[in-house]
């Protein structure tokens, strides 16, 4: 404080050696706070702005908020039409949460896998800017590949209840061949896998849409992430979504308010070693994983495990028991175009 004052005093004299006569002498002595302030200028124009914030919107198609049956996640089907009209509204909410927040790169990833070898299950040309889509010429795990060190946070839209909830619309983990999937003796969905691999990188995983059952699951192990429920699960095969108006509110407010609260947002961290284990609906059906998969899994009754120091590599061993992974690129003709993947195409 001392400094200050000294400092005041000094700009106090040296303002009063060559004010203006016709100045009022309150204007002379605000002459110091003046100085102060364009010095405070001056220094603020040196600074660097901040960085843009960059967000990762990973889309599912059992959550989008108008499915209500199983009919609509799978290509081919004429609720799929519909459906993806509805999964675009969705993202293009969640796109308007974030530029509300001040986001100015948006890259979205397609986490679905419906069978559409030709093109995305968004309507790609409908797509909100500033939002681009993820491509490349092979495909990749959108879980664990479609981010790098780059991306701030990481939104989560038209995502599902976990293997083993009962009410859950469409509820599965990966695949719904296998009836439960849990890490560490811990029931695992989609969202939570995402969250875990993302941590690697310090990116938290900030807003999440989809059912309300799926919200009980993301309120217990992600409490700090916005959610946006937009429809209510009345079973696994059925579902009731809300009005149009009020499900684009929801997501919306849910994904602005995520990133205004980023500083705040938590990564979600799991200790290792992992112990991955998933449950199928006969022992014949858990025997026949294990043994498509490798000697490095154990079959008990119904319940395949694998264990694994290192979460990336156990989640990878244990997309194996479906018999998937990420499906090599099917080899094109030369005269054709080459293929687009938006992520492992995985029926």
């Amino acid at each position: 404080m001392a400094e200050i004052n000294r400092a005041l005093e000094f700009l106090d004299f040296a303002a009063g050696a060559f004010y203006p006569s016709r100045m009022t002498k309150l204007s002379h002595r605000h002459l110091p706070f003046i100085f102060l302030g364009i010095a405070g200028l001056a220094v603020g124009a040196q600074t660097p702005a901040p960085r843009p914030i960059k967000v990762l919107i990973l889309y599912d198609m059992e959550g989008i908020s108008e499915a209500t049956s199983a009919a609509y996640p799978k290509f081919g089907t004429e609720e799929y039409k519909q459906a993806r009209v509805s999964l675009t509204a969705d993202v293009n909410a969640a796109v308007a949460g974030l530029k509300a927040a001040g986001v100015t790169e948006i890259v979205v990833v397609d986490g679905h896998g419906s069978g559409n070898m030709s093109s995305p299950d968004i309507l790609e040309d409908r797509l909100m800017a500033p939002a681009r889509m993820i491509s490349r010429d092979a495909p990749f795990d959108i879980y664990m590949d479609s981010y790098d060190r780059s991306f701030d946070a990481i939104v989560a839209i038209a995502m599902h209840a976990g293997a083993g909830n009962k009410v859950g619309f469409l509820s599965h983990t990966y695949s719904g061949r296998g009836i439960g999937y849990t890490v560490n003796g811990e029931p695992f969905n989609e969202t939570m896998i995402m969250a875990l691999g993302s941590g690697r990188f310090n990116i938290p995983l900030v807003a999440v849409s989809g059912d309300d059952e799926l919200e009980k699951e993301i309120r217990r192990n992600l409490p700090w992430a916005g959610y946006a429920t937009v429809k209510h699960a009345v079973d696994r095969s059925k579902a009731e979504p809300l009005a149009r108006p009020e499900i684009d509110r929801r997501i919306t407010e849910a994904v602005a308010t995520g990133i205004r609260k980023l500083g705040e947002a938590r990564l979600f961290q799991k200790p290792g070693p992992y112990r991955f284990a998933v449950t199928f609906g006969s022992e014949d059906a858990a025997r026949d994983a294990a043994q498509r998969a490798g000697s490095e899994f154990v079959c008990e009754g119904a319940t395949v495990r694998v264990d694994s120091d290192d979460f990336v590599e156990g989640y990878r061993k244990s997309i194996w028991l479906f018999g998937s992974g990420v499906t090599p690129a099917p080899t094109s003709p030369p005269a054709l175009t080459p293929l687009r993947f938006w992520g492992a195409r995985n029926p």
